[in-house]
């Protein structure tokens, strides 16, 4: 069984220094029917003016990726990490007790696009934990590494594991799913297309009950697979 989200019908919050799509409900967005797949409950497509941002708010028992695709942002917490995330890198912040943060576009000049994305982790109250990785993206791959969770630099709390692909055009890559698991794939920029069906930049698929999903690129790009309990 698989459920096309299209990127036209995802939420949007926009005010002055944000403009903000939602995969899930989110914020003023609300959707019974759009409240996350199994373990994934967020992933928000954000663009911050320069100088903006999130001021110091608070977040618990709630693992926190956060992918810069283009410019820097501004990390500080109140677990002593203060950092600049650069396109390229992804951050997670496992809030476990409890944990304030802020998140600032780290320019004065250019803008910053992220996804921030939140799974519910299989145990609440655990020790907060910070960690930054960089992903490659000099070497197109023919399959998806794994980036997040498992054996890799960000270990997460929640029964995840996040595998990424960077496409030349024409290349294909597949996901094996285990029985009993889901995928939800995201598509970060380009175009692909998964059997009859088109995605582009923003679009996204989660399936569950087959063995693959088999993905061509029609153009150069970049994906995100979630693998969910």
């Amino acid at each position: 069984m698989a459920l096309i989200h299209e990127r036209m019908n995802r939420g949007r919050t926009q005010m002055g220094w944000l403009d903000s799509f939602h995969t899930f409900s989110f914020g003023g967005f609300s959707d019974p029917t759009r409240m996350g797949f199994r373990n994934l409950r967020v992933i928000n497509e954000d663009r911050v003016i320069p100088g903006g941002g999130f001021g110091t708010h608070e977040h618990a028992d709630m693992d926190i990726l956060t992918y810069v695709i283009s410019g820097a942002l501004r990390h500080e917490d109140s677990i002593g990490n203060g950092s600049v995330i650069n396109a390229g890198e992804m951050q997670l912040m496992s809030a476990g007790t409890g944990v304030t943060h802020s998140e600032m576009n780290a320019s004065d000049a250019k803008p910053v696009h992220f996804l921030q994305i939140w799974l519910i982790p299989k145990e609440s109250g655990v020790a907060p934990r910070y960690a930054e990785t960089k992903l490659d993206h000099n070497i197109s791959a023919s399959d998806f590494e794994l980036v997040a969770g498992g054996a890799s630099a960000l270990p997460l709390h929640s029964d995840a594991r996040l595998y990424r692909a960077y496409l030349d055009e024409g290349a294909t890559v597949s996901h094996m799913l285990a029985p009993g698991r889901g995928g939800f794939l995201h598509v970060v920029s380009g175009k692909v297309r998964i059997e009859d069906e088109p995605l582009s930049g923003g679009d996204a698929l989660q399936f569950e009950g087959v063995h693959a999903c088999m993905i061509r690129s029609e153009t150069d790009a970049e994906l995100l697979v979630f693998d969910l309990p």
